[in-house]
């Protein structure tokens, strides 16, 4: 099915990039993340809006399927200069594809993962915790920063934690027990965040949740902090609704904002089979 043209006052790129700034602000971001206007287009319109997670080239045919002249994705399609743009090459293929559609891309990656109502937010209530402030809050702006220290209802268990996350994300996540099997506050990064280890430990937290965990990490965490990796895809297969849900009022009805349902995990998972059963 193709969605009509969204009908309203033009929205510029540059407008709409404006308008993301004020909700989520570029000082938000994480060092060195490539965040804003990847990708411009000749028309420089953003009336037709994709949010996805990640640039794939389902996602663009997506976009071209419903006249979208943007996507705004969570993912950054570029993370470093392009030396060459290949279409041998992912990420020129797609910039490539991008410029054949004149479909803009724009990324707002970490400054959602800073948000309140960001990436980790959504997680701790899929999860059934109540959010009570970032894990590295941002000096200037408290209520922002990486990461989440959430609460967990009475009488939770490592096991049911382990269970809930399971059941939200998907797949076997991998973990270390907590020192104690009960359960009063968790701390989590969704994606690559191994690297706040430390900040969760410090922040008093029973369990921490994260992905992409190294070996070594799971020696660091024995004994002293519970230690779960849900996958980094896993983590953040939320994201596009919850962008649209926190965009949506300032943008209002300049443009029309579409959750892109081209979702898919480029990590496969091996089930061995049993040996030993019976025909």
């Amino acid at each position: 099915m193709v969605i009509p043209y969204f009908s309203a006052p033009m929205m510029h790129l540059t407008e709409l990039q404006r308008l993301i700034d004020s909700v989520l602000p570029p000082r938000t971001a994480m060092a060195g993340d490539p965040i804003g206007v990847q990708v411009e287009s000749r028309r420089g319109t953003a009336q037709n809006v994709l949010v996805c997670f990640e640039v794939t080239d389902a996602v663009i045919a997506e976009a071209v399927q419903h006249q979208c002249d943007c996507i705004i994705t969570f993912h950054p399609l570029i993370y470093a200069p392009l030396r060459a743009i290949s279409r041998a090459d992912r990420v020129g293929r797609l910039v490539c594809s991008l410029l054949e559609h004149d479909i803009a891309l724009v990324s707002v990656h970490t400054t959602f993962d800073a948000h309140p109502r960001g990436t980790n937010a959504i997680l701790a209530e899929r999860f059934g915790l109540r959010p009570l402030r970032p894990l590295d809050p941002l000096p200037e702006m408290p209520t922002h920063g990486m990461g989440m220290i959430a609460e967990a209802p009475e009488g939770m268990m490592m096991d049911d934690l382990l269970d809930v996350v399971g059941r939200v994300c998907g797949g076997s996540p991998r973990y270390c027990p907590a020192p104690s099997s009960a359960v009063r506050t968790v701390a989590m990064v969704a994606g690559s965040g191994a690297t706040f280890l430390d900040a969760a430990i410090s922040s008093g937290a029973d369990v921490f949740v994260t992905a992409d965990v190294k070996y070594h990490a799971y020696h660091a965490a024995s004994g002293i902090i519970g230690l779960i990796d849900a996958g980094h895809f896993e983590m953040e297969q939320f994201v596009a609704d919850g962008i649209i849900d926190v965009l949506r009022p300032a943008i209002a009805d300049r443009s029309k904002l579409i959750a892109s349902t081209a979702l898919r995990n480029p990590v496969r998972y091996f089930t061995r089979k049993n040996e030993f059963s019976h025909s």
